[in-house]
């Protein structure tokens, strides 16, 4: 008996920047600092488990609340405000009672792009999270189906007789490369490069082109040119992508000059009217 495919991951992402996510940052204000044990400890339960969506129900509210030492209704209040915010699809949450989001999803993606079966479910799919799956042990594929009239030595033969053609280059290949020469190579601030390249695979699934996010590039280049930005007030090319940069828009007015004095000149007359009056 085949084993079954693992779906979970053994390790996800977690951004340096966490704790300044607007989100996360709006339900430590509505629940409290707890609320980033809650967070972190769902992410790891539905990242290890299914690997990218979790069933929210009485019991896993009560093995959360267990795991971390907390009161079940203070782990229900962050769920139900993480909803709110946005940090899980609140569609999902409210019709399907699954915790999971748009970024789960695409981490996921990211993360099994060597496991055999990489597929999401299509009811709990998000919009716009890629549909490319691996596939190659999926039931219907009929190289491994009982059903297949090819023997194993037949198709062994087969594989032989390929040895010797060219193997298709693989498509992740090509964005790393068209991302090393094309995006990387330009940006201003060379910081953290797997980041950014995840960063821009995402975007790359979500159908943004090269030729956008280049253009946005050089155009945010100039923006910081005219600002006068030095390098430390860059946005990292993870930050710049993963914010949608490349909808960003920059307003090209030079800041306008302070007086040389700072604004308290005063007449001659007027110096020599304090001098003289002292």
């Amino acid at each position: 008996m085949a084993r079954p495919i693992k779906k979970g991951i053994d390790y996800f992402n977690l951004d340096v920047d966490f704790l300044r996510d607007i989100k996360v940052r709006k339900i430590m204000r509505a629940c409290g600092n707890q609320s980033i044990a809650v967070l972190i400890c769902l992410l790891c339960n539905i990242y290890q488990d299914e690997g990218y969506y979790m069933t929210w129900d009485a019991d896993m509210r009560f093995l959360v609340a267990d795991d971390i030492g907390a009161k079940e209704s203070a782990v229900q209040d962050v769920v139900l405000k993480a909803s709110e915010v946005g940090f899980f699809d609140a569609e999902m949450f409210k019709q399907e009672k699954v915790l999971t989001s748009k970024r789960i999803q695409e981490n996921y993606k990211l993360a099994s792009r060597q496991k055999k079966d990489s597929s999401i479910l299509k009811k709990y799919r998000l919009p716009r999270v890629s549909n490319t799956d691996n596939g190659v042990s999926k039931v219907e594929n009929g190289v491994n189906s009982a059903d297949n009239p090819h023997s194993i030595s037949e198709q062994s033969k087969s594989n032989n007789n390929k040895t010797n053609k060219t193997k298709p280059r693989d498509p992740r290949d090509r964005i790393q490369q068209e991302f090393t020469e094309q995006v990387w190579s330009i940006y201003p601030k060379k910081l953290n490069f797997q980041k950014a390249y995840n960063a821009y695979y995402t975007a790359k699934v979500e159908g943004v082109s090269l030729e956008t996010i280049v253009a946005k590039i050089n155009e945010y280049k100039a923006y910081l040119k005219v600002h006068g930005t030095g390098e430390y007030y860059t946005k990292s090319l993870d930050n710049w992508l993963g914010g949608r940069g490349w909808m960003d828009e920059y307003d090209m007015t030079p800041p306008a000059q302070p007086a040389a004095d700072g604004g308290n000149q005063t007449s001659k007359e007027a110096q020599t009217y304090v001098r003289n009056d002292f």
